[in-house]
């Protein structure tokens, strides 16, 4: 009877428990891509890093933004990042703390913000950066 029960009730294999497994607790998650994690980095005007935040494949970037921000270095003038993390929430905070966000709009997003372009080619250092790394 068990058998027949693990078989048809659910398409996956039988845990045990109802819960969640523990892969979350890992920075694993399901993304378009499939089984994968995101590597966060923060680094300075250089291209060196200072910090990086490790979290799973489904989790938004802009939610690493917090232990990001919380590493003890000075703050930026300016915070460049890709579309991801381009949040209300995030720009508001950024502004709290006298950084500008230099960040582009969503594809979506229904009224989209400025970007200063100029300023926003600098973000290449954080691509090589991250080359570098590998």
């Amino acid at each position: 009877m068990a058998a027949y029960d693990r078989q048809h009730r659910n398409p996956r294999p039988f845990t045990g428990h109802w819960g969640k497994r523990g892969a979350y607790s890992e920075a694993f998650g399901r993304s378009r891509g499939g089984f994968t994690s995101k590597i966060h980095a923060r680094c300075d005007n250089q291209g060196r890093p200072l910090g990086f935040v490790l979290t799973g494949g489904q989790v938004p970037d802009y939610k690493a933004t917090d232990a990001l921000m919380k590493r003890p270095v000075p703050n930026p003038g300016a915070m460049l990042a890709d579309r991801g993390y381009d949040s209300d929430s995030f720009r508001q905070e950024l502004l709290v703390h006298g950084i500008l966000p230099v960040i582009p709009s969503r594809k979506g997003r229904s009224a989209p913000q400025k970007t200063d372009w100029r300023r926003y080619r600098d973000r290449n250092r954080i691509e090589r950066m991250f080359n570098r790394l590998r």
